[in-house]
């Protein structure tokens, strides 16, 4: 090829790729169907934007900054628009929505056989499983659970109480985040997996998996909502399962090793009883036996292979251990920030319980209205999951708040967002459990805690939402309960970690936030809090 004809192709694809690249702009600017709605400029034309905060863990941050600019509705990548709205919530994620679960979520399934209730994009495959999974979280599975939360609480309580040097009152400062992750840990494997993993005991060679859990979720979220995502999906079957299963970054390869181990050790326990045709009296009754035992109500058919039982495992694992220990982890926080709450709450349980053995389930737990909405109040400050669950719009379209969406664009709701709405929740950033509360002296007090409710999203709706909602309540209020009932609390004056920082990045500066960081769950550190055993009359 002579150098002027090379010149002259050269020239050709500069001019094609420039055309591209004009063409593409204005179609995105100006006749994109999503280009009617506001949104920062460079978002409107690429996801590197929205990509960029991915990879900072601060794109619920982001999101909520833009809701400050531009309203609750707006454009923050070429193709996705959020609704930060109560009601366009409840039409995305409800029955009316017309929506799948997008891209996103096939980028973690191990391979193709290993879907799960979460990361099932097919409509049809979702209901299968959340048949069957609502089985496994029946009235009958939920009471047979609570022995297994009290005792490991009650273990975790003692421990705390020797982390008292001698000749003093109060306590060590202790990391929360820790010692939330080792008591949550240790109930999941008591509910989940025949045993306690023992991770609250000192020197437990397992202490290490809640760490593993993050790393695993810091490598692959960003993946997921890369550019490159579509690419990645397609490879999966193509030989990137086979690839990732030979040669998996450590914090893959170590975290599906701990899941595997999980999932066959108590798989064989299963398997031996059913050979050994051991009685129904003396089988564990943990939510890995109705899963294992579970049958499909629509087919009769079993209700997961083992494939399908280690997508499950996995999703216990994560979605019955993180989404909880970062809400109690919360709670430490705003406990000690706030001694005016803990002194009323504290009052509430010591009033209404004489010993901690009757703190369960059960009707003098259910009068306790101020921890129901000390808690919802914490669920609403740190929701579990902070940015915006990815919905891809299906074929005939779809009406949010007014407003057509076109198949294959992606709507959804910023979930930290709404819970800092203004509009909804004033004064958005002090934590205040009052405002879940109906004021009898107050006419109005009634609308606002109707709206306060209906912006709730901390367990997502619809077909999607937590099937383990029930279990989190019980769970979070009988370690709070006891844990007041036990100890006074204080913050550590020395360390605010958990806390903003007020010469921190913008969005991060309220102190006495806690701070949270989008891994799609939430990561998080601390608080550093001390504890003084409580002396009760």
């Amino acid at each position: 090829m002579s150098a002027v004809s090379f010149s002259n192709l050269l020239g050709l694809g500069t001019s094609i790729t420039i055309s591209y690249i004009v063409v593409t702009v204005i179609y995105r600017l100006y006749f994109h169907p999503l280009a009617k709605f506001p949104g920062p400029f460079w978002a409107r034309l690429t996801v590197l934007p929205s990509y960029w905060h991915t990879l900072q863990q601060d794109r619920h941050v982001w999101l909520f900054q833009l809701q400050e600019k531009y309203g609750p509705t707006f454009r923050y990548r070429p193709d996705s628009v959020v609704f930060n709205t109560p009601s366009a919530y409840k039409t995305i994620f409800g029955p009316r929505g017309n929506v799948k679960k997008g891209e996103y979520y096939e980028v973690w399934p191990r391979n193709v056989n290993t879907l799960n209730t979460w990361n099932s994009t097919s409509i049809t495959t979702h209901a299968r499983k959340r048949r069957v999974l609502n089985f496994a979280f029946s009235e009958k599975a939920l009471r047979s659970a609570e022995p297994f939360i009290h005792s490991n609480t009650d273990r975790w309580l003692e421990l705390i109480g020797k982390q008292t040097p001698n000749g003093s009152e109060w306590s060590d400062a202790l990391n929360m985040t820790n010692w939330i992750n080792f008591l949550v840990f240790d109930i999941l494997g008591d509910l989940c997996f025949g045993k306690s993993f023992d991770m609250k005991e000192p020197g437990n060679e397992l202490q290490h998996i809640p760490e593993l859990m993050v790393s695993f979720l810091e490598l692959l979220h960003p993946v997921a909502f890369s550019p490159l995502s579509s690419f990645y999906v397609w490879m999966k079957p193509r030989g990137l399962d086979w690839l990732m299963s030979v040669a998996a970054p450590a914090p893959v390869a170590n975290w599906q090793k701990f899941v595997d181990k999980c999932l066959q050790d108590r798989t064989q326990v299963e398997e031996e009883q059913e050979k050994a045709k051991t009685p129904d009296s003396e089988v564990r009754k943990d939510f890995f036996h109705w899963l294992f035992k579970a049958v499909d109500p629509e087919t009769g058919k079993r209700g997961y292979d083992l494939d399908e039982l280690y997508g499950e495992s996995e999703l216990l694992i994560i979605a019955g251990s993180d989404t909880t220990s970062i809400v109690m982890s919360a709670m430490m926080f705003y406990l000690v920030r706030y001694p005016e709450v803990q002194e009323k709450l504290t009052k509430e349980i010591l009033s209404t319980f004489s010993s901690p053995d009757e703190i369960k389930a059960g009707d003098k737990l259910q009068s306790c209205k101020y921890l129901h909405v000390f808690i919802q109040e914490a669920l609403r400050m740190t929701p579990p999951v902070s940015a915006e669950p990815s919905r891809e719009v299906l074929a005939g379209g779809t009406q949010v708040d007014g407003h057509f969406l076109p198949p294959g664009v992606f709507a959804s709701t910023g979930l930290y967002c709404l819970s800092y709405s203004k509009d909804i929740y004033p004064e958005p950033f002090k934590f205040r459990p009052e405002r879940w509360v109906v004021d009898e002296n107050d006419p109005s007090s009634a609308e606002s805690v109707a709206l306060a409710e209906s912006g709730f999203c901390a367990f997502s709706t619809g077909s999607r939402g937590c099937v383990g909602k029930n279990l989190a309540w019980l769970e979070m209020k009988v370690v709070i309960a006891k844990l007041l009932y036990t100890f006074e609390m204080k913050a550590d004056p020395t360390n605010n970690l958990g806390g903003g920082d007020r010469n921190g990045k913008p969005g991060r500066r309220v102190e006495n936030q806690y701070q949270t960081y989008d891994l799609f769950v939430s990561g998080r550190k601390g608080p550093m809090v001390h504890f003084k055993k409580r002396v009760h009359a």
